[in-house]
């Protein structure tokens, strides 16, 4: 079972790809994805607080159990005045 993750904006140039696929188990949560791409990409900034991370299009909390074939997606959060 895999999942893709997915990067946006300043995402694909620290990383320099579009998107990365991550093979899961039944019990592989939103926080296991989160902590694989840190460990993958430590410049990437995903601090707590400052992303909405998405499932399939949907936001998702950290202990959101991931299925075969989800997309992940971390959106950077927008301040403005």
């Amino acid at each position: 079972m895999v999942v893709s993750i997915k990067f946006l904006g300043m995402q694909r140039i620290v990383t320099n790809k579009d998107g990365i696929d991550m093979p899961i188990t039944g019990d592989t949560m939103v926080n296991d994805a989160l902590q694989y791409v840190r460990q993958k990409y430590p410049t990437l900034p995903l601090e707590d607080g400052m992303v909405l991370i998405t499932v399939n299009h949907e936001a998702a909390p950290l202990d959101r159990i991931l299925r075969d074939k989800d997309t992940i997606s971390f959106l950077p959060l927008i301040a403005g005045g």
